[in-house]
């Protein structure tokens, strides 16, 4: 059957309101159970499995509905579930107009908050109810929801040193070929390599090529040391700075001026999502490149991903935690990116790659593409849970993921089943 975040109980005289609050929903990602158009079999089996399986119990009221059967029926049953498994079930009414209620349904509502929309008006109280579920069943979406300086990565943290491990791994092929033929038009490559990690990128891909010298920038003091103690020469040089600080321009202008350079490469690999301010970036290092100098940039827009199939919900409810985490960075990022180049005076700006995604791929690739996206879910609401245990929306997010992590990976192993990652791949000019 349908599983769905919401389930939406009233009376039949008010299925035109319903329409309309289920299209606000689910306009917006948030998805819907309501008779009978959701119903698949047996009537009232197909009522009880949809309340079992929903995140929010919505009861629209007036004085019809409050004296309604089916409508106290279903109102019995969510209370069941709370009272007999201890659920996180939210139920939240909605009243539409100053009706007095019945005491059987003031019975069950009387000490919850409801939203009145005789009050604000129809379209106001739906927002207002939109609001209040997206903050149930999409626990911190509204943060991820605009660009937010976010710098966390931590070099004494193995699960994070691994999953980085696994997506440079797996990115190499997708990326190396542009990186090899961008570097094969050039002779002897002076590199700036922006949110650098612990060097090992920019290692990799400019493995065999000419370098002349390579400065590596991240805000990570960890990282930095670590890139140091593994790739530092005479000739590359990695320096902490945070990026969207003022102090970068210095950075660069003491090394470029140092060595009488300017850099012909520069490489941007999955920093422009976690940056407020991208476009200062930009502009700062187009000031230190080389007449044509490359600029490669690698970002991800999750309004790229699919799943198919799932018709549980389960991997979109999973890509929604993604989003919703503090540090995932701004998951619509690779869509601005072209905007954000020629803004700041680059040229010739061309998307060579789009999508990684499962076909053809053996047991230890899908494997590799699923620890690169799912871990960092689970990783992240591990500690976010453990260092916040008061934030509700982190605890109930990490008991979602507890609860269906092994069923997600089981699945993304299924020969029949397709899936995409929003990885988007640019070169421009100087």
């Amino acid at each position: 059957m349908k599983k769905a975040d919401v389930f939406l109980s009233y009376e039949h005289s008010m299925r035109t309101v319903v329409e309309h609050i289920c299209s606000v929903l689910e306009a917006d990602g948030i998805s819907c159970w309501y008779a009978p158009r959701d119903v698949m079999g047996d009537y009232a089996t197909s009522i009880v499995d949809a309340i079992d399986n929903a995140r929010v119990f919505v009861v629209v009221l007036n004085g019809a509905a409050s004296q309604s059967a089916h409508v106290l029926n279903e109102v019995e049953i969510a209370y069941k579930r709370i009272l007999d498994s201890q659920d996180e079930l939210a139920i939240l009414p909605f009243k539409l107009n100053d009706d007095q209620l019945s005491k059987a349904m003031e019975y069950y509502i009387k000490r919850l908050h409801w939203i009145q929309a005789g009050d604000q008006g129809i379209d106001r109280a739906i927002e207002e109810l939109k609001t209040k579920i997206a903050a149930i069943v999409r626990p911190g979406r509204s943060q991820s929801a605009k660009r937010t300086s976010n710098h966390y990565y931590d070099e004494g943290d193995a699960d994070e040193r691994k999953r980085l491990k696994t997506q440079r791994q797996l990115l190499e092929r997708f990326d190396k070929p542009v990186y090899d033929a961008v570097c094969a038009s050039k002779g002897a490559l002076n590199v700036l390599d922006l949110g650098c990690g612990n060097g090992s990128f920019a290692a990799s891909r400019l493995a065999g090529k000419e370098v002349g010298c390579m400065l590596g920038v991240d805000c990570n003091e960890g990282a930095i040391q670590s890139a140091i103690a593994n790739f530092g020469a005479d000739n590359v040089e990695f320096c902490h700075c945070d990026l969207e600080s003022d102090d970068l321009c210095g950075v660069l202008e003491d090394f470029c001026s140092k060595r009488c350079v300017k850099f012909d490469l520069i490489n941007l690999s999955m920093i422009l999502l976690h940056l407020k301010d991208p476009l200062k970036v930009l502009k700062t290092a187009r000031k230190f490149a080389a007449k044509d100098a490359a600029v490669i940039v690698k970002d991800i827009d999750d309004g790229l991903n699919l799943a198919y199939p799932d018709e549980s919900g389960a991997f979109a409810e999973a890509m929604r935690l993604c989003a919703a985490s503090p540090w995932s960075g701004f998951r619509q990022s690779g869509r601005q990116v072209p905007y954000l180049l020629k803004r700041a005076g680059y040229r010739d700006v061309d998307l060579v790659k789009c999508g990684l995604d499962t076909l053809g791929m053996d047991y230890d690739d899908r494997q590799a593409l699923f620890d690169t996206y799912f871990s960092i879910i689970k990783q992240d609401y591990r500690i976010l849970s453990t260092t916040q245990p008061d934030n509700d929306s982190y605890r109930l997010a990490q008991k979602w993921i507890d609860q269906n992590y092994n069923d997600l990976e089981d699945a993304f192993h299924e020969e029949s089943f397709f899936f995409s990652l929003g990885f988007m791949l640019f070169t421009a000019k100087r």
